[in-house]
């Protein structure tokens, strides 16, 4: 049971115009939109942060940095959502999806620009910033355009998984959760 209180049908206009533009045709809306959703002006500000239009990166580095940042943040409803609905569409294996949730990341199952956008995620996690180098390895594999993206998306997730843990949100029925650290 959340914490938070989940808005009910019959949805407020504006509540179901956003959820006919961001939910599959017959799926019902996710908790976490349904706890924003209670706040028009709440919601307006995090669907304008989400950053899952098309942008300057892929869609396997967009859902690499997603599923880290959410892992990382110890996000069960997040990234159970993310691995599910975009891990297969965004080419990650099994092995590659799993590794997102471990404190330590093989680097034998990604290529070095993968890598970097993982190290780069834990970086800003652990530290909050990136020297020099770190900056560098990030640039050195992607535009400027797409390094912006990434620090957006880790900052964006991060904060989606305070949401979650504020609400003490349940993971999606059928929806994967993190491994556990022996796993």
């Amino acid at each position: 049971m959340s914490r938070a209180a989940l808005l009910e049908r019959p949805w407020p206009d504006w509540f179901a115009e956003a959820m006919d533009r961001t939910m599959p045709p017959g799926a019902e809306p996710l908790s976490l939109f349904r706890a924003i959703g209670r706040s028009p002006r709440a919601w307006s500000k995090f669907a304008g942060g989400s950053l899952l239009d098309r942008g300057p990166l892929s869609l396997r580095e967009r859902e690499i940095v997603i599923d880290r940042t959410t892992a990382r943040s110890g996000c069960d409803y997040e990234w159970g959502i993310h691995v599910h609905l975009f891990g297969e569409r965004a080419g990650l294996s099994q092995a590659q999806i799993h590794d997102t949730a471990r404190p330590t990341v093989d680097p034998t199952l990604w290529t070095v620009a993968e890598s970097v956008l993982l190290e780069t995620v834990d970086r800003l996690l652990d530290k909050k910033s990136l020297d020099d180098s770190e900056y560098d390895a990030l640039a050195t594999h992607y535009s400027e355009a797409q390094v912006l993206e990434i620090i957006q998306l880790i900052a964006f997730y991060h904060g989606v998984a305070l949401i979650c843990g504020a609400f003490d949100l349940a993971p999606e029925p059928g929806m994967p959760t993190l491994p556990s650290s022996g796993d």
